[in-house]
């Protein structure tokens, strides 16, 4: 797949969040070297970290963009790397592979995520996952970084103090990355699967008692289609080993509000459940934020 560039649907492109930010809000996005090269640099898979590391030594505040290449506007072509100072001790991208080249602005409808640059590691964004964010176009959840969408938020309940309800669809990916982190919610939240792959969601009740939920839309494998999480109980997600997505959906009734959240402290859920620290650790909050934005989800 590294030697033929038509094998994968996304291309990739590391910028400052600010930058992509006011970009998407814009609808284009415009690189200084679109000015002074002529030209936007973008990588496939397996160059992004190598860029990284050559180019830029200090990835805070750096986020990748994900970008579909049948939604481009301006032309692309796939030449050999222009010749640029690489920072630091770290080698300069192989000389012999081609790059992708953007020859005019990037229309933002072409790009399908946003993700902190850490969290990608270099796996090619399959083709039925690249169709599923190009349909629903998904966001990610604040705190835990799931790619999520909001699909029905009620009118408030009787006593007028919550939402009544809400429903959402969610997509975990091997790439883009997307999971959900260990967290707890005030109300019951009911899991339903829907499409592609098995995935996990790891309880972790009061008491110390940890439980793995199959899901899938497989029950005769011994998968389930739905699943209540009861208010208060840890909880995390993702992908089943060697999956490529899962489309999912979560409704609450009282409906989800950002100040329902809390993120779990990995330290402090380690120490009150020691046996599953190496997952707490690989689930843990990407930040160590443990709420929401204010406001979020109100």
């Amino acid at each position: 797949m590294h030697n033929d560039p038509a094998a994968t649907p996304c291309i990739f492109h590391i910028c400052q969040r600010a930058d992509a930010e006011a970009a998407l809000a814009a609808g284009s996005y415009r690189a200084a070297s679109l000015a002074t090269e002529g030209f936007i640099h973008l990588s496939q898979a397996h160059q992004v970290r190598p860029v990284l590391q050559a180019f830029y030594p200090d990835p805070r505040g750096l986020v990748l963009l994900v970008v579909d290449r049948s939604l481009l506007q301006a032309p692309l072509r796939f030449e050999a790397p222009a010749s640029l100072p690489v920072v630091g001790s770290a080698p300069a991208p192989d000389a012999s592979q081609s790059f992708p080249h953007l020859y005019g602005p990037l229309n933002t409808d072409a790009v399908l995520d946003v993700l902190p640059v850490e969290q990608f590691d270099g796996t090619p964004v399959q083709p039925s996952t690249a169709a599923l964010l190009r349909h629903y176009r998904f966001a990610r959840l604040p705190v835990e970084g799931t790619l999520y969408r909001s699909t029905w938020r009620s009118g408030t309940s009787g006593d007028g103090l919550a939402v009544a309800g809400t429903a959402m669809l969610g997509l975990y990916a091997d790439s883009p990355r997307s999971v959900s982190c260990f967290h707890r919610l005030r109300h019951d939240e009911v899991w339903h699967a829907y499409d592609g792959d098995p995935f996990a969601l790891w309880l972790l009740h009061p008491g110390g008692r940890a439980e793995k939920v199959l899901m899938g839309s497989n029950p005769q494998a011994g998968q389930r289609v739905q699943h209540v999480v009861p208010a208060g109980v840890w909880q995390a997600g993702c992908l089943e080993p060697g999956g490529r997505h899962a489309l999912f959906g979560c409704t609450m009734a009282p409906g989800f509000t950002g100040d329902c959240f809390e993120a779990a402290d990995p330290a402090q859920l380690a120490r009150d459940y020691p046996d599953q620290a190496d997952l707490i650790r690989r689930l843990a909050p990407p930040d160590g934020t443990r709420t929401m934005p204010q406001g979020f989800a109100a």
